[in-house]
């Protein structure tokens, strides 16, 4: 097929595009970043031992022994995790607070986003109903 190479590299430009304009709202918003919880904050801070002793830096090869690790771990030795998770979860809160205080709204993109699926998939079903009735375009 003629020019199937630069069909591929021009979609694969717009969803490129896409997602940094995603991103870049999302920044733009204001609205906190949700915290990490006990696991993700000692996660962060062993992975690099992890990576070692998994052999590599395989992502699932890491996580799979970053799960069974943390499985095997006593309530004491998660104490220091779960308190900074503590804090960082009220320091979200806090933040949310005066976010929705300011005139944020929670859950804004999340709706923006459903409405738009909602309008897209009722245009295609009215093009679909369409189609299957008949009628000349």
């Amino acid at each position: 097929q003629k020019g199937k190479r630069r069909q591929d590299k021009a979609a694969d430009k717009k969803t490129r595009q896409d997602k940094k304009a995603r991103k870049e709202a999302k920044a733009a918003s204001g609205c906190p970043k949700k915290p990490p919880s006990s696991y993700w904050i000692w996660l962060g801070e062993n992975r690099s031992d992890l990576a070692k002793q998994a052999g590599s830096g395989n992502v699932s090869a890491v996580g799979k022994l970053a799960g069974e690790k943390w499985k095997a771990m006593s309530a004491a030795q998660k104490a220091p995790f779960d308190k900074k998770a503590a804090e960082r979860k009220a320091a979200y809160e806090k933040a949310m607070e005066e976010f929705e205080a300011a005139g944020g709204q929670k859950g804004k993109r999340r709706q923006d986003k459903a409405a738009d699926k909602k309008t897209r998939q009722d245009k295609k079903a009215r093009k679909e109903a369409k189609a299957a009735s008949g009628c000349p375009k």
